[in-house]
């Protein structure tokens, strides 16, 4: 089998199971240069000498300020390959695509999060997508729920999941992070992500104020950059929170992160969360998010509710403080357990490991 794996971008998160399909299979890598129209969004990409065969790269492009296009795309069956597995969102670039694919009797795979709003004005286009494509690898089993019930084959749909590494074990990376900067043993939480609007971090100001009015004192840590940064740091001293807030900044480096995460007691996001969970998770951390399918990122389903942490509901502050409330109060004494109910979450499904079974099971 000659596989051609054609997605929008390479993020570095990705290497491992990148890695690995390029171990396991015949395998020529076709990235985009950009994640859309010259942009990247701060994502860092995947050093490409780590492939047997130099990748190719495209341009995510937009026509018309509407038609989104990948460039290198649609002549692409005309190839020696006889697989694709591609991006799974709908480009317009894949109509071509797919119905020569088709006609040449070439088997095409998606690779995503499938529709999660079912009133989309391009409902249309992705049906399209999902009836002429051979199979897709949905990232959670939410994603192949909705598929199903908007009526796709549940034969064709395959629950990858998403993973940032292999399976995981203790990192034991056990030290005084927390208490040397801020010179306390409070329970400390933390985020780790770009520092956006739909994330609602000011609401985790406002948590740390309200925990104190109940006479719960916790540390606050924000790792990562964004738009909200200084508004942030404004509310900050506006609630005189400053000696219990602290702004990390941006870190990629993973033996830092992984010790701020490993020593904190909870990974809290308001808005949604992907791969924070992932991260945090790995470091044998619990997190808490909201309930919302539509506007969550799939991996919110590594939450179990009371085991890897807990999910309020959605725009509910009050629901949202106490959740944080009577985690610290009934697991703070739980650290082990919880953290190794973490782990198994990670090793059960959310691993390369695990995705590259899936894959060999489908494609070989």
């Amino acid at each position: 089998m000659n596989l051609c794996c054609f997605f929008n971008y390479a993020p570095l998160y990705r290497r491992s199971i990148y890695e690995k399909i390029d171990k396991e299979f015949e395998t020529q890598f076709y990235f985009g240069r950009e994640v859309i129209d010259g942009k990247v969004s701060g994502i860092p990409s995947i050093d490409y000498s780590i492939f047997r065969k130099k990748p190719i790269t495209f341009k995510n492009k937009v026509i018309f300020k509407f038609f989104q296009w990948r460039t290198k795309c649609w002549y692409l069956p005309f190839k020696r390959y006889d697989t694709f597995l591609v991006t799974g969102d709908f480009v317009y670039s894949y109509i071509p695509f797919i119905i020569l694919a088709k006609i040449m009797g070439k088997r095409v795979y998606g690779w995503g999060h499938g529709i999660k709003n079912r009133k989309s004005k391009s409902i249309f286009l992705h049906d399209f997508f999902y009836r002429n494509i051979t199979g897709f690898f949905s990232y959670g089993e939410g994603g192949k729920e909705r598929l199903i019930e908007l009526g796709y084959d549940p034969q064709k749909i395959h629950v990858i999941y998403n993973s940032l590494n292999e399976k995981c074990e203790d990192l034991h990376l056990k030290s005084d992070v927390y208490k040397t900067h801020f010179g306390n043993n409070f329970p400390t939480l933390i985020f780790i992500g770009r520092l956006t609007p739909q994330k609602r971090l000011d609401w985790l100001l406002l948590l740390l104020k309200n925990l104190e009015e109940d006479g719960v004192l916790c540390n606050l840590v924000f790792v990562g950059t964004g738009p909200c940064s200084k508004n942030l740091k404004d509310q900050t001293s506006k609630l005189k929170l400053e000696n219990r807030v602290w702004f990390y900044g941006e870190c990629y480096n993973t033996s830092v992160t992984d010790e701020l995460l490993y020593n904190a007691d909870l990974c809290v996001s308001p808005g949604n969360v992907g791969l924070t969970a992932l991260s945090s998770m790995q470091c044998g951390t619990p997190v808490i998010t909201h309930n919302d399918f539509e506007t969550q990122m799939p991996e919110y389903e590594t939450i179990e509710n009371w085991r890897t942490g807990c999910l309020y509901k959605k725009d509910d502050f009050s629901d949202f403080s106490e959740k944080v409330k009577k985690w610290l109060h009934e697991f703070s004494d739980r650290r082990q357990e919880v953290r190794n109910n973490c782990y198994a979450m990670i090793n059960g499904k959310w691993n390369s490991d695990n995705q590259i079974e899936i894959l060999k099971s489908v494609l070989l």
